[in-house]
């Protein structure tokens, strides 16, 4: 299996990556291959492939489905790629990794700008090697309701105070 991925879309043929390169008016020898990864998970909107890198799934056959994520490391994956975030401090490899999240804490929260919020949680989490990291994950709010979601492995020093009852 390869991995073609043009403008907008990613695949798993040559084939489909031309239809989608002419659709877009991409030049064919822009379209990007990476010709030994294996595609390991993919869910409705991204995929997890054998060269340690997340896309998006649009383009990749609906039939196409593995798994190889447990189910925390793709919950964690999805609160990052389906907010408004880009990618995480911490890396789609360390989020790959997760086995499970032992505890989930809120240690702050409040506003900012009227109608805007934030909160900070840690997670601590196992790993598949068995380590255990304490990750922090910082959620946004934005003045429309959408929400940015950072996943880190230090926490940000200049967060809100601890909210009550937490921490």
């Amino acid at each position: 299996m390869a991995r073609y991925v043009t403008l907008r879309r990613v695949t798993v043929s040559w084939d489909a990556a031309v239809r989608f390169a002419l659709r877009e008016g991409l030049p064919l020898e822009k379209i990007r291959c990476a010709p030994d990864a294996e595609l390991l998970h993919r869910t409705d909107w991204w995929a997890w492939w054998s060269d340690e890198r997340l896309t998006g799934a649009i383009g990749i056959p609906e039939e196409l489905r593995p798994v190889s994520l447990t189910p925390d490391a793709e919950e964690l994956i999805d609160a990052v790629w389906c907010s408004f975030s880009t990618e995480p401090a911490c890396s789609w490899q360390i989020l790959a990794k997760v086995e499970r999240v032992i505890e989930r804490r809120i240690l702050s929260c409040g506003k900012f700008y009227p109608m805007c919020s934030c909160f900070l949680e840690c997670l601590e989490v196992k790993l598949l090697n068995g380590q255990v990291y304490t990750l922090y994950a910082h959620w946004v709010q934005d003045i429309e309701g959408g929400w940015s979601c950072n996943i880190m492995v230090e926490r940000p020093g200049n967060c809100l105070s601890p909210a009550s009852g937490h921490e």
